[in-house]
């Protein structure tokens, strides 16, 4: 009875999985079915909106210059046709400061998908004397984050542009103070997207981020040839997608996160569909990169740290310090912060756009397999519920000749051990 029994069990738990697979609510990733969108993301636009963002001075938080650059936001949000989220919140080295949020209602209201970048910027030295906030030094920000916050405002027009309702619900978010205040400061950096996480997303809300931070200058532009001369060992300036770790964890451990099963899961799958994207946009893996997060160093940490799904993508070389090579670091935190440094990089504002436009093509393609699925209307639900049913039907059907058989079986197996 005992052979019988198990092989029964067996049995019914392979109809049970087959019934719970045919349920509908899997989401798609088949890039051949989907339409075509009525309009994509455009670098020269997000490159216009880098430079916008660089002449309003420099963004320091508390600041009128990083005051004025929100508000402009805000502006083109609303000429969008957004309603505008204006978040103010406070700190120990900021009074005055502001995130910027628009939403796009999907069929799930408890699985949100944001993305974000952070409108502030920071003037001192680099590596290996970080922090030094000196008299006269004002950075743009043009590629710490005019690049993110630009190109933001890019996906933001394409969406609306799109007219639809997605699956998820889409929330897009221009940070402030996400620059750490520099030697001296009560506090690290992140307010902005710390202040989000922990007051703006509710405790039955899951949510998966897309952080742009300093994540353009990719391919084709190539690494400087005194750069190479002088022992790097990369042949292109990379962008790099830094998700939720998919087997070490251990820099969020160290910080107090406790890994459930159900992270795991949506940091592989998170991980996976990028790489699919990369690949069918042709991205060769050396100079566009999906790979753990380790270091956590911008906004995505606290949406990793509160245990949510992130990725961060970021378009530089490594830090020399970090890497142990003469891989030179993309301008930030200083005065040569400028649209005029990233072009002479790039080699010219087309190779720019480029860079741009690989990150807007990754994550427009995400968000079109989200709006891609609630593209069906009415008559067409009703159907795929009508098919939901039947096949929930059948498969309760199916389990119950399932359980029936069993009974038979036990009960023949039964009188046999009973007999003489």
């Amino acid at each position: 009875m005992g052979r019988a029994q198990n092989t029964w069990q067996k049995w019914t738990i392979s109809v049970v999985l087959v019934a719970l697979l045919c349920l509908p609510g899997s989401i798609s990733t088949d890039f051949d079915t989907m339409e075509e969108p009525p309009l994509w993301p455009e670098g020269s636009n997000a490159y216009d909106n880098m430079v916008s963002l660089t002449e309003f001075g420099y963004r320091k938080v508390n600041s009128q210059d990083n005051q004025n650059a929100r508000d402009w936001i805000a502006g083109e949000l609303e000429g969008m046709g957004y309603t505008v989220e204006r978040q103010p919140f406070s700190s120990v080295e900021c009074i005055s400061c502001e995130n910027i949020v628009v939403t796009i209602n999907g069929t799930l209201d408890k699985e949100w998908m944001v993305v974000g970048a952070h409108h502030d910027a920071i003037c001192y030295p680099p590596y290996p004397t970080p922090g030094i906030i000196y008299p006269g030094c004002e950075s743009p920000g043009a590629y710490d984050d005019g690049t993110g916050s630009g190109s933001l405002l890019e996906l933001a027009r394409t969406f609306a542009e799109w007219n639809r309702t997605p699956l998820h619900t889409w929330k897009l978010g221009w940070w402030d103070y996400e620059e750490w205040q520099g030697q001296g400061s009560g506090e690290g950096g992140g307010m902005g997207s710390l202040h989000f996480v922990t007051e703006q997303i509710p405790e039955d809300v899951n949510v998966t981020y897309i952080n742009l931070d300093m994540f353009g200058l990719n391919w084709p532009i190539q690494t400087l040839a005194a750069s190479r001369a002088a022992g790097c060992d990369e042949d292109y300036w990379t962008l790099y997608m830094f998700t939720s770790p998919v087997e070490d964890w251990s820099y969020y451990e160290d910080r107090g996160l406790e890994v459930t099963e159900q992270m795991r899961i949506d940091a592989e799958q998170l991980q996976t569909t990028l790489k699919q994207i990369n690949s069918e946009h042709e991205h060769p893996e050396e100079w566009v990169r999906v790979l753990d997060d380790t270091q956590g160093n911008s906004d995505h940490f606290n949406f990793i740290i509160n245990g949510h799904t992130a990725t961060w993508l970021r378009g530089q070389h490594q830090y020399i310090i970090q890497e142990g090579d003469t891989c030179e670091q993309t301008p930030k935190h200083a005065q040569t912060d400028s649209v005029s440094t990233i072009n002479t990089l790039a080699g010219g504002r087309a190779n720019v756009e480029a860079g741009l436009q690989t990150g807007l093509d990754v994550v427009a393609s995400y968000a079109w397999l989200d709006f891609n699925q609630s593209a069906v209307d009415e008559d067409e639900l009703q159907s795929q519920s009508e098919q939901g049913n039947l096949v929930l039907t059948l498969s309760l059907v199916a389990i119950a000749i399932a359980l029936s058989a069993g009974f038979v079986i036990m009960s023949r197996f039964t009188r046999e051990d009973d007999s003489p």
